[in-house]
């Protein structure tokens, strides 16, 4: 599992876009409200700022440009009036550049790729041995940005025949991308991901009677009593394609005969919904295996922690393998009924019994 922060933090690695702290003094002279603080790009969480030992707040005293590193106060500072900025800047990109470049390469580097549930891979289920190679596409777009910018400079001839060659600039970023490159692609090669992985496709069949495609459904295992599931194929032999992200899926696994909790994080106030929880043999199963208790642990506007719980009694029949889902119904609309998990709950059996 990949977590964005991470990955943010390793790129700066790679580009050497390390954070470091700056501090800028100046004096209000009654009249000026615009001072360029001559470190930018400026980290707008970290900015500290104050006038006469006051701490300011933003934007309601100021605004910062953070890639130009400007702070304009809404309210010239009086003359004399010490003013006092400490933060955090950067060499090239602010975190939202980063994330975009990062974005970006998630994007790219799972391109029609699916985990083994049929559900498309995102940067929450990116396997650890693959945050590397996402690290390096994130910096070559970083680089390329960089490329870009150095591409307007020209060399600079003076009159007693000095040259600056600032176009070496644009060369050396290139050949430092080249090098990335042949990086990311030697690692995706033999880890199989990303850009350069090898990818099977699956040829249609077309009926001699019926001159139709003969329908494909996706391999079921034995004891799998689902309903098949069809499959629609592309005739460019890319595949299949992904199932949209509808329900998140997160399997169980519950030893029999014990108790059984685990914990859910929403990002919404799950206060005014009624959340409910099932096991059955299979989905649309009349049978009816186990029923969670739901307890919501905690809740704010932009995350709610929700528990669900089996006691032991219920835990010991169930079958080897089931289904589950959690639903949850709008108490103030009961026409609205939304699934938010899914998955298979898989059971080990137990073996001390008294």
């Amino acid at each position: 599992m990949a977590v964005l922060s991470d990955l943010i933090s390793r790129v700066r690695l790679e580009i050497g876009d390390q954070p470091a702290q700056f501090s800028f003094t100046a004096t209000g002279d009654g009249t000026t409200t615009v001072f360029p603080l001559g470190k930018y790009p400026v980290d707008p969480a970290t900015l500290y700022v104050t006038i006469d030992n006051n701490p300011l707040a933003n934007p309601t005293d100021y605004t910062l440009q953070q890639n130009t590193g400007i702070i304009t106060f809404n309210v010239a500072p009086y003359t004399g009036g010490p003013i006092a900025v400490s933060g955090t800047n950067y060499r090239y990109f602010t975190d939202d550049d980063i994330t975009t470049f990062v974005n970006d390469a998630v994007t790219e580097h799972t391109y029609n790729r699916t985990d083994a549930y049929g559900s498309l891979v995102t940067i929450s289920t990116i396997p650890p041995v693959e945050e590397y190679p996402v690290a390096i596409l994130a910096s070559i777009e970083a680089l390329w940005a960089l490329a870009t910018d150095t591409a307007f400079d020209i060399n600079i001839t003076a009159p007693d025949g000095v040259v600056i060659p600032r176009a070496q600039r644009y060369q050396q970023l290139t050949d430092i991308i080249q090098r990335r490159w042949d990086q990311y692609r030697m690692l995706c090669s033999q880890l199989n991901v990303g850009l350069w992985r090898i990818e099977m496709g699956t040829l249609i069949r077309t009926s001699r009677t019926t001159n139709k495609f003969v329908p494909i459904y996706m391999g079921q295992e034995v004891d799998d009593a689902r309903m098949p599931e069809r499959v629609y194929i592309n005739n460019d032999l890319t595949g299949r394609n992904a199932q949209p992200p509808y329900a998140s899926i997160y399997d169980l696994v519950i030893y029999q005969g014990d108790s059984f909790s685990v914990e859910f994080d929403f990002p919404f106030n799950v206060t005014g919904y009624t959340i409910s929880a099932q096991i059955r043999t299979y989905p649309n199963s009349p049978s009816l295996y186990a029923t969670f208790t739901p307890t919501i642990i905690s809740t704010s506007s932009t995350l709610s922690r929700v528990q669900l719980a089996l006691t032991k009694q219920q835990t010991a029949y169930l079958p080897v393998r089931g289904f589950w889902d959690l639903q949850m119904t709008s108490n103030t609309d009961s026409s609205y009924e939304h699934t938010y998990i899914r998955g298979q709950v898989f059971t080990i059996q137990q073996v001390t019994l008294d």
